[in-house]
């Protein structure tokens, strides 16, 4: 929700890398902590050798609640998602009973910003 003071702010990227090339042996699953969201509507970008499964964690009153689930196939692709809190976490899996796999994500956390605080490019 905006208010009457944010009406001046404009919407940035805020890109955070939450893995780099992170292997995951058959059957492995892996938390990965995240930054606190400001704005609920976020961007995955994932590169991965193989099949990997991701879920969406946010935290509740009575701990984590997987909201959301994605099964991503060998290549790059963007999950954009809507979350319902702003404390979550990304969970990933490999299913494959045989086979390693590497996975880099990033995900974009847009923020709010007074237009003298975006940096400018110099011609």
């Amino acid at each position: 929700m905006f208010f009457s003071h944010d009406a001046r702010k404009i919407v940035v990227p805020n890109i955070v890398h939450l893995a780099r090339n992170l292997k995951l042996v058959p059957g492995q699953v892996v938390e990965l902590d995240c930054p606190r969201a400001t704005l609920m509507n976020i961007a995955f970008r994932i590169r991965t050798t193989g099949t990997v499964d991701l879920f969406v964690e946010e935290e509740n009153d009575r701990g984590w609640e997987t909201t959301g689930r994605q099964e991503v196939e060998e290549g790059e692709m963007v999950w954009h998602y809507i979350l319902k809190r702003p404390c979550f976490r990304l969970r990933l899996a490999n299913p494959s009973p045989a086979i390693d796999v590497e996975v880099s994500i990033d995900v974009n956390l847009p923020c709010l910003k007074e237009p003298g605080e975006i940096n400018r490019p110099v011609l």
